[in-house]
């Protein structure tokens, strides 16, 4: 597994609609680099049908494009995403655990940004509340915590066993820029890492996809 995280992406707080546009270009392009076969991970329905609407015209119906919502349960959709070979299948919550999909038919995960608790949300906002009244740090010791914990069980949908190859792509720079980021990647399964920009990233994922054979035929 080779993990990369694009650096000069925009952070999603800070410019929704420049991390949007990164999050879809940088879809598109894995999409050529390993002929599909994507799962693209979002916190919100809102930024998935956002990014499903600025991709679906760029991906020429090489690939299926299968995204939440559009029609069909969960197991539809992955009993899709299985069979096609190199689809590009776009989720939400629901897909982030309990997933499974082995062999080469899932050889990219994208996660389009930290999996943060909504802190408005009422139960998690009852929580933070509890522990402020505690003295207890509710982003330190309740969202990151939680964050780091999601973070790992979707990186544990790209690789179901040990003959499992792929490549695991965050497209939020906090991880690497915020104080928070190291607990967050120290609880990762091992990989290779490709941080910086993007265009260097991708060089080093086209590397190790063609390494591994990945990646559309010759």
């Amino acid at each position: 597994c080779v993990f990369g995280i694009p650096t000069d992406v925009p952070e999603p707080r800070d410019d929704e609609l420049g991390h949007d546009a990164g999050v879809a270009r940088i879809l598109v392009e894995l999409a050529h680099a390993s002929d599909g076969g994507i799962f693209a991970l979002f916190t919100s329905h809102g930024a998935l049908r956002r990014a499903a609407d600025a991709v679906r015209g760029q991906l020429g119906g090489r690939w299926p494009l299968l995204v939440q919502g559009d029609g069909g349960q969960r197991d539809q959709l992955l009993r899709r995403f299985r069979e096609a070979g190199s689809a590009i299948l776009l989720g939400t919550d629901s897909f982030w655990e309990g997933v499974d999909v082995p062999g080469r038919a899932l050889r990219v995960l994208i996660l389009a940004k930290l999996p943060f608790k909504v802190p408005s949300d009422p139960l998690t906002a009852a929580r933070l509340e509890r522990l402020t009244d505690a003295g207890v740090d509710g982003f330190t010791h309740y969202l990151v915590p939680h964050a780091a914990l999601k973070l790992k069980q979707g990186f544990g949908r790209l690789i179901r066993s040990k003959t499992d190859v792929g490549a695991v792509v965050l497209l939020d720079r906090r991880v690497v820029t915020k104080r928070y980021g190291r607990m967050i990647l120290e609880g990762l399964p091992p990989a290779a890492r490709a941080i910086g920009n993007w265009v260097d990233v991708r060089r080093g994922l086209e590397e190790f996809f063609a390494q591994h054979g990945i990646g559309a035929p010759v």
